[in-house]
């Protein structure tokens, strides 16, 4: 009998009787990640494709389902958020895309110099999964000031907006390959970010025209704010003057 890999307990069927995992050779093959993949996709126990489908449809039902106990028919937020993270960054890897330097090269039609900003910008793009959590956290904190009517606390808005960051993550994605295609249409990334975030703010409230102006303002300025912040903790991490930051090349 061979001991198990995880645990240690010795062995011969194809399962550890102790801790339940499967017997498995070592190292790791591209198709077991693929799988892993697809299940975390179509899985029952991982419905990604129907949380994705709920959110459109009804964002603020999906939420208050979730809230209410119904989790086992929804993937959790959080997972779903970075389920939407790794699949936005693997799409990137196939394509060989970056958003950065495929805005420059659209605006200039030639390669941006790497300037101090380019810097930040290069960091901010390769590092999104740790920045945007801060736009959530901000927004979930907004939420809560212009909506004090609902019911709901701070954190329970912040399982909405990640219901509302993986589902545009996982849209916004998907249409990646339009992008590379066709840089001018990056604009469509952040079309369907505010309008997924928007449509998410109005739908937990209660519709009236000032929640839907409320919304209108809060989500883009939220989103520049976090911009903003996020922009000068990555300039003092990576020890560049925030002067040299803003200031436009001449």
């Amino acid at each position: 009998m061979d001991p198990c890999a995880n645990c240690g307990n010795p062995f011969d069927s194809p399962y550890c009787p102790s801790c339940g995992q499967k017997r498995m050779p070592p190292g790791i093959q591209l198709g077991e990640v693929i799988s892993e993949f697809a299940s975390g996709l179509f899985n029952v126990d991982a419905p990604i494709l129907r949380t994705f489908r709920e959110f459109i449809k009804g964002p603020g039902q999906l939420t208050r389902s979730f809230l209410a106990g119904k989790r086992a028919s929804y993937t959790p937020p959080v997972r779903y958020f970075l389920f939407g993270i790794a699949y936005y960054f693997i799409m990137r890897w196939l394509l060989d895309w970056n958003p950065v330097d495929a805005a420059v090269e659209t605006m200039t039609g030639a390669a941006g110099i790497e300037t101090p900003a380019m810097q930040v910008n290069h960091w901010m793009t390769n590092n999104v999964n740790l920045l945007l959590p801060l736009w959530l956290m901000m927004i979930a904190l907004f939420d809560r000031a212009l909506y004090p009517r609902t019911a709901l606390r701070w954190v329970e808005r912040l399982v909405h907006y990640l219901f509302a960051a993986g589902t545009y993550l996982l849209a916004a994605s998907t249409l990646l390959p339009l992008n590379r295609l066709w840089p001018v249409l990056q604009v469509l990334n952040f079309i369907i970010i505010f309008s997924i975030m928007i449509w998410a703010c109005i739908a937990l409230h209660k519709r009236s025209a000032w929640n839907v102006i409320k919304a209108l303002v809060m989500v883009p300025l939220s989103f520049w704010l976090y911009v903003l912040l996020s922009t000068v903790l990555v300039a003092l991490m990576l020890g560049i003057p925030i002067e040299q930051v803003f200031v436009r090349p001449s």
